[in-house]
């Protein structure tokens, strides 16, 4: 298997498709967190990422500001929130 992948051209091509993929999800890990913390600021910090995340301080900075700017909550808390409305909306009779 090793020899397969470093030492054929189609082991070093999914070695470097690899590793782009890798690094892509790196570089945009700032805005799939804003995206996921529900961030108001999810252009913005999008933005900065784009324009000025290949400066390692700009993509510390988006990465900070998506998880400073997130919604207070855990990621259950709207269920369980929709549950116990749904459970004290019925009256007891």
């Amino acid at each position: 298997m090793l020899h397969w992948l470093f030492g054929t051209p189609t082991g070093f091509v999914f070695l470097l498709v690899a590793g782009i993929l890798v690094g892509l999800a790196i570089y945009a890990l700032p805005v799939l967190l804003a995206w996921s913390l529900g961030s108001p600021y999810f252009l913005g910090i999008t933005l900065l990422c784009l324009l000025l995340g290949w400066t390692v301080i700009g993509w510390i900075a988006a990465l900070v500001w998506a998880m400073a700017s997130g919604r207070d909550v855990a990621f259950d808390e709207e269920a369980d929130d929709a549950v116990n409305a749904d459970r004290h909306s019925h009256s007891r009779f």
